[in-house]
């Protein structure tokens, strides 16, 4: 018997650190939550802490909560027969995992090798085990639903009858085996008759192979400068006519003019502007004030008195004089500097156009190139050469390879025959000794591989457990359905067929509503728990129904209980929204924040 025990673990999908649920505590208790909280999440817990993966394939980077970004951590007690069980798992970047029995650690170097020797502890691989642990109403037990041949396979692994299809692969090997053996003495046996009959000398004369001094290097090299000379003649040629009238340009410049430029640089005249502006303003205020200065009469318009004519004189000439000052500075002098520096700007900017010129045109030039083009026809002519010689050496050449190889041919089936003709018959006469041998060991395998078939004596175990599931199915179904349902299983050949009736009416398990199917899978999965305990070494406390009472009617939900709590060896566990059941024990996951717990 295998019991499951204590549950420990911390940030695992929803939930937050140290959480905790002793698993053999109740025979029959409810798990209660909202969308989300992580009902679910523990059958999954249970199933990675044993065997690495999950029923829902959930990626391991997703299991930890990443609310905390700290990893996981899973702990997990369970006995079997007489010993003590802990597995302890942390996870962040890399898993560890320690097995404890019975206070001693037998982990081995590698997860994966651990979690080996935790299933064959357990004795039950991870698909019997998620389905006997685990029923959901997207993923009920696969057992009913299966194909005939599929559904007496998960019997034989589930009651631990694969010792006899173990027995009949190995008697099937070991036919196969014989029987290859037996296929490939005779036919060995007929090669070396057909070899020796086909392979009669009368002529063992070795002959010389001849000599090849036939070197083509040189002609291939020349050959494949020529083509890719005649490939590009035509871009060849655009650029020698380009280069050449680069040439052309670069002697129609004069660099000597631009030599001859006596400009050093551009020279700036703003501050000869600045004073232009300048002049030009005093002059126009000058001009204003002798304007007032001539409009104005003998008396001040403003206070009336006389004005002084003589005075009026002084000032007008004074006004006179500045302006013709600043005219002749900005007239003579200014302008004709501003004129001489554009010139010199001019000749430079002239000068450095030249020499740019010249020197582009200069770099444009490929001095390798040649003055004329490449002739097209003296190309091909000599290419055409070429390939001749080619053709012609290759032609002895495979002249002389033909010959040595029929010689080598004649040569190695002469040595080949010589050397083993002898060791050839011999041998002829060491497999028709083995050919007998193999022949009686074949007829012995063949008839213990049909009584180890699935039609011998697996097929009449199967029979007899079958009649026993099937009466155990019935009486829960009769107790979960009122007696309405009732179900057969048909043993045909090495296919397991299953009957259900409604009211004595043969109806298809698909055309089953939800409600309907739940009744059937649970008292099938019970009735399998109940019969693995009676004779099954790998025997398990515990069983998830995870929302399998919502497609139940509320008679139904109260049938399932009753059921359930007469199973004194099962720790079953309801997982539901909100339906509660007042006579049983439940736990509550609450959600604060983004971190679920239990309350119990």
């Amino acid at each position: 018997m295998i019991t499951l025990k204590q549950l420990k673990w911390s940030n695992c999908f929803s939930y937050g650190a140290d959480n905790e649920l002793f698993l053999n505590d109740s025979t029959l208790t409810q798990i209660i939550g909202t969308n989300g909280v992580g009902k679910s999440s523990i059958p999954l817990i249970i199933e990675e802490a044993l065997f690495n993966k999950n029923s829902k394939g959930i990626k391991k980077a997703d299991i930890p909560n990443r609310h905390t970004d700290s990893g996981y951590s899973i702990s997990l007690s369970f006995s079997k027969d007489s010993s003590e069980y802990e597995i302890i798992i942390n996870r962040k970047t890399n898993i560890k995992i320690n097995l404890i029995k019975d206070g001693e650690d037998i982990s081995s170097h590698t997860a994966t090798n651990t979690y080996k020797t935790i299933q064959e502890i357990l004795g039950l691989d991870f698909k019997t085990f998620s389905q006997l642990v685990y029923q959901h109403p997207n993923s009920s037990l696969q057992f009913l639903t299966a194909t005939d041949t599929n559904r007496k396979k998960f019997l034989i692994d589930l009651l631990h009858l694969e010792k006899y299809v173990n027995l009949f692969e190995i008697f099937k090997a070991a036919s196969r085996d014989s029987v290859n053996k037996l296929t490939e003495v005779d036919a060995k046996i007929k090669t070396i008759e057909k070899w020796l009959n086909d392979n009669k000398l009368e002529d063992t004369t070795i002959l010389p192979t001849l000599k090849i001094e036939i070197d083509t290097d040189e002609d291939e090299k020349e050959l494949q400068t020529l083509i890719v000379e005649l490939e590009n003649i035509s871009e060849k040629n655009k650029k020698i006519n380009k280069n050449n009238q680069y040439k052309k340009m670069l002697s129609e410049i004069n660099i000597s003019e631009a030599h001859a430029i006596k400009a050093e640089g551009v020279i700036s005249y703003d501050s000869l502007q600045e004073e232009a502006g300048s002049l030009q303003s005093d002059i126009n205020a000058s001009e204003k004030l002798l304007t007032k200065l001539s409009q104005l009469g003998d008396h001040c318009p403003t206070c009336e008195q006389d004005i002084d004519k003589e005075f009026k004189e002084t000032l007008i000439s004074a006004e006179q004089e500045k302006i013709a000052k600043a005219k002749t500075r900005l007239t003579d002098d200014i302008q004709r500097e501003i004129r001489s520096i554009k010139q010199n700007n001019l000749d430079y900017q002239n000068k450095i156009r030249i020499e740019e010129e010249w020197t582009n045109l200069y770099k444009s030039i490929q001095k390798d190139l040649p003055d004329s083009p490449l002739d097209h026809e003296e190309l091909s002519s000599r290419i055409l050469g070429v390939r001749v010689r080619i053709q012609d050496a290759k032609e002895q050449i495979s002249k002389i390879s033909a010959e040595n190889e029929s010689r080598t041919k004649r040569n190695t089936r002469i040595q080949v025959i010589l050397e083993q003709t002898d060791n050839f018959t011999s041998e002829l006469n060491d497999c028709k000794e083995t050919l007998d041998e193999v022949k009686e060991i074949n007829t012995h395998l063949e008839i213990l591989k049909k009584a180890f078939s699935t039609n011998g004596l697996l097929a009449y175990k199967i029979e007899n457990l079958v009649k026993e599931l099937e009466e155990l199915v019935n009486t829960y179904l009769a107790e979960l359905s009122d007696g309405r349902f009732t179900l057969e299983f048909v043993v045909s050949n090495d296919k397991l067929n299953v009957v259900i009736t409604d009211g004595g009416h043969t109806v298809d398990i698909l055309a089953l509503s939800s409600g309907e199917l739940a009744r059937v899978n649970t008292a099938t999965l019970i009735a399998i728990r109940k019969l693995m305990s009676s004779i099954s070494k790998s025997r398990l406390n515990i069983l998830f129904l995870d929302e399998v009472i919502n497609v139940l009617d509320e008679a139904g939900r109260e049938k399932l209980v009753e059921v359930l709590l007469q199973e004194e060896e099962l720790n079953t566990y309801i997982v539901s929204h909100g339906w509660t059941h007042p006579l049983l024990e439940k736990i509550e996951i609450v959600k604060n924040g983004n971190i679920s717990e239990l309350e119990r």
